[in-house]
């Protein structure tokens, strides 16, 4: 049978992670991370890439479907209130084997139902990271490459760390000691109420701060040595050079900035920036799987083009060569691999609820600016080139008036586009939220 010459294609991805973890890229937490630095420094970094909602399930969601949480009918967690992921969607598992590919996915899934009836033939679901990584070794080292040329694979990894920093104890301590965030005392009275729920760490002692952040950089070096193990099992199983690796994360972690630890009801960069890397195969791997020539000469870059956890899909269906789903809302990144990547004029997040407590939020993220509607509640603007920090909200700026418009009309066209019923939702009323003794977790 006929040698199938596309690649095989290795989607991994950690679990509340932000972007700014990762040493050799922008490292605010001192981690060492080989294994990210690895692909820093032989891929495309995509530098402004957003998840579509700062919370697990949604955010795999789109990971899983290429549809925007709300479009794919997840607008919360499993359970909260979320239930499983219609198995009538055409689930990139279901595309990618139509397309002859085997599909596999290891690790936390977070979607509900049965994994099989998404499109995976092979699963293995886990929270456990060294047994996800096991059962990933096992499946490169049965799969003797020479036998199974005339099919590539496409394998999901899915794997838990830094989410665990939800297990720091509330009084631990440590010798490390970091800058304090810029925006750590942001007064959010003057923020859309649904945030002052998740602050407080701002009146923390700051060896408590420091603390958090010493313990989700262990937890980010944890899974960055699972990944170098990963790695290393794809290499030496023979696949390695001709595999394309993605790497990336379902969301961020407030981390105390704001004043906020972990995640809620709000779209600030540690949230929803992401880390989005896609690696080509190694080329010259003696003894190996070939190589396709084209990759020969690639040079590694950064991307600044605004890019979406909803362009995914659309991106390992590109490298699968099929044609391009007009009914998809993401693009292709694979241009990047060789030229810059043309700007979009927006990316967007959502978030509606967790358990009772709806809070409806849209993000839209253009070139220079964020804007953020709580719908019922307020409205959010910041200069991001300015402002990074999101501290001055424009919003009732008159000076702003025109950019507030244009942000309120990309967001009205997006809702249309994807069928997104945002505007008449109704969140819920402020004592909801205070009286509730919900934590916006896992």
């Amino acid at each position: 049978m006929k040698h199938d010459p596309r690649p095989n294609i290795l989607l991994v991805f950690t679990d509340q992670q932000r972007l700014d973890t990762i040493s050799a890229w922008m490292n605010n937490f001192k981690t060492n991370t080989p294994a990210m630095d690895s692909f820093v420094n032989r891929g495309v970094r995509f530098a402004n890439t957003y998840c579509t909602s700062p919370i697990c399930s949604p955010s795999r969601s789109t990971i899983i479907t290429g549809q925007f949480p709300t479009e794919a009918g997840v607008p919360g967690n499993l359970s909260q209130p979320s239930g499983p992921l219609d198995e009538g969607k055409f689930t990139i598992g279901k595309r990618m084997q139509s397309l002859g590919y085997e599909t596999v996915y290891h690790g936390k899934w977070h979607l509900g139902g049965d994994i099989t009836h998404c499109g995976f033939e092979k699963t293995f679901e886990c929270q456990h990271d060294a047994s996800t990584v096991d059962e990933a070794a096992r499946f490169y080292r049965m799969r003797d490459w020479m036998n199974n040329r005339n099919r590539p694979f496409f394998h999901i990894v899915s794997l838990l760390d830094p989410h665990d920093v939800y297990f720091q104890m509330p009084e631990g301590g440590t010798d490390e000691t970091f800058p304090e965030w810029d925006n750590l005392n942001d007064d959010l009275s003057e923020k859309p109420w649904p945030q002052q729920l998740k602050g407080g760490a701002n009146e923390w002692p700051a060896e408590r701060r420091a603390y958090y952040r010493d313990f989700y950089k262990g937890k980010v070096e944890k899974v960055d040595a699972q990944i170098e193990r990963l790695i290393d099992e794809l290499n030496c199983s023979g696949f390695g050079s001709n595999t394309v690796v993605i790497f990336t994360a379902d969301h961020g972690d407030m981390a105390c900035e704001h004043g906020i630890p972990l995640k809620g009801p709000f779209m600030y960069e540690g949230v929803t920036k992401v880390p989005l890397i896609i690696c080509p195969p190694i080329f010259g791997i003696a003894g190996a799987a070939p190589c396709d020539p084209k990759w020969k000469d690639f040079e590694p870059r950064e991307e600044t083009a605004l890019a979406s956890l909803i362009d995914l899909v659309p991106t390992i269906l590109d490298l699968a060569g099929a044609e391009p789903d007009p009914t998809l809302s993401g693009r292709s990144l694979l241009p990047a691999l060789t030229d810059e990547l043309d700007e979009v004029d927006a990316v967007y997040s959502e978030w509606i609820q967790w358990g009772d407590i709806i809070s409806p939020i849209r993000m839209v993220r253009s070139k220079h600016w964020k804007y953020v509607c709580y719908i019922g509640i307020g409205e959010e603007l910041y200069n991001l080139d300015d402002d990074p920090s999101e501290l001055t909200n424009r919003a009732a700026d008159a000076d702003c008036a025109a950019v507030l418009e244009e942000h309120r009309a990309l967001l009205k066209a997006h809702c249309e586009k994807n069928h997104d019923n945002f505007f008449s939702l109704v969140p819920s009323d402020s004592a909801d939220f205070f009286n509730a003794e919900t934590r916006f977790g896992s």
